[in-house]
């Protein structure tokens, strides 16, 4: 991130100048090897980057499956709490020690609270923010932009299979609308730092081991919900942006 940090010095560019411009949203994913609906009839519902990213919380089935599934989760100190006076650190002791009162409260709380919060003891995976959200009436697009990082991620505290990507998918997939996610990426650092990785989108295995809490059903939304990638150097002739190198 840094100086180099992609929604700075790319996505706040790109999105201020194409905004929910019905033909600008239409060149753009035009760009993409797969099809997806046009946009039209001033579409778009709600747009969201930059500053503003969209943050969005974690399927209540993955919150229940990770509960479920204690032994899956990376150990941390402290059972990832800094107090080990505080509640949520007894809590989440007898939860370890596989105590089925607090289980039952954990489940029971995730299932009748509408938003928990990230940090409540019984939470083991946040909300999800993807760099660039786009719903329209339809359907919902998100994007994660890479510039310098030398990889996409894919874990998270907790599990060393979290594909970031995914979690934003996921996060969608109780929803009706349509799902299109994508990556916009550098030409320059693609062979060495991304190539290899953007493999893993066609290979549905990828996608099952980090939706263990998911049908096959909805594996296969989540799988045929990617788009692909494009680069910055493509938009930047096709917009006309002189991005900048550096965010000042």
């Amino acid at each position: 991130m840094g100086k180099y940090n992609s929604s700075k010095t790319r996505v706040t560019p790109l999105f201020n100048k194409i905004g929910s411009d019905d033909s600008m949203l239409n060149e753009l994913f035009k760009l993409f090897k797969y099809k997806v609906p046009k946009f039209e009839n001033e579409s778009v519902l709600e747009i969201c980057y930059g500053k503003n990213e969209k943050r969005i919380p974690a399927p209540k089935s993955m919150l229940t499956w990770m509960l479920n599934n204690l032994s899956e989760l990376n150990k941390l100190p402290n059972y990832g709490i800094k107090n080990n006076e505080s509640q949520s650190y007894i809590k989440r002791k007898l939860l370890f020690a596989g105590d089925s009162k607090t289980l039952k409260e954990a489940i029971d709380a995730v299932s009748n609270v509408e938003k928990s919060s990230d940090s409540r003891w019984y939470v083991f995976e946040g909300k999800t923010a993807p760099d660039i959200y786009i719903k329209t009436k339809e359907s919902i697009f998100i994007g994660e932009a890479k510039r310098t990082e030398r990889n996409i991620t894919t874990k998270t505290l907790w599990l060393k299979n979290r594909d970031q990507l995914i979690r934003h998918i996921d996060s969608l997939l109780d929803q009706e609308k349509e799902i299109y996610s994508f990556y916009l990426l550098e030409n320059k650092t693609f062979k060495n730092y991304y190539e290899q990785s953007m493999k893993l989108y066609n290979d549905r295995s990828y996608f099952e081991s980090n939706l263990k809490h998911r049908n096959e059903q909805q594996i296969d939304r989540a799988f045929k919900s990617f788009i692909g990638f494009i680069f910055w150097e493509d938009l930047a002739e096709k917009f006309d942006i002189p991005f900048p190198e550096i965010n000042e």
